[in-house]
């Protein structure tokens, strides 16, 4: 791990946790976190060839950070920016 990010995490009180390359299995929160994010484009992407996908992007985002987190029982914004 880089010193930079050694010492964000440190400035932001994080762990930070290695883990095995094309072994998803060994990060379940963050592919928790990617079921989501596809769950929801396939939601509002109708057409798996639709090209204008990246339109909808910020309401996606918008959503997912303002939707609440059901183990911390607060949204990503909040946790993030308080």
């Amino acid at each position: 791990m880089s010193e930079v990010f050694q010492a964000f995490a440190e400035l932001m009180q994080s762990r930070s946790r290695a883990t095995l390359s094309y072994r998803p299995q060994a990060n379940g929160q963050q592919e928790r976190s990617v079921k989501t994010m596809v769950q929801t484009v396939r939601v509002y992407v109708e057409d798996p060839l639709q090209a204008d996908w990246d339109d909808i992007a910020e309401k996606l985002v918008h959503a997912i950070n303002n939707s609440r987190d059901t183990t911390r029982r607060e949204t990503p914004f909040y946790l993030v920016h308080g």
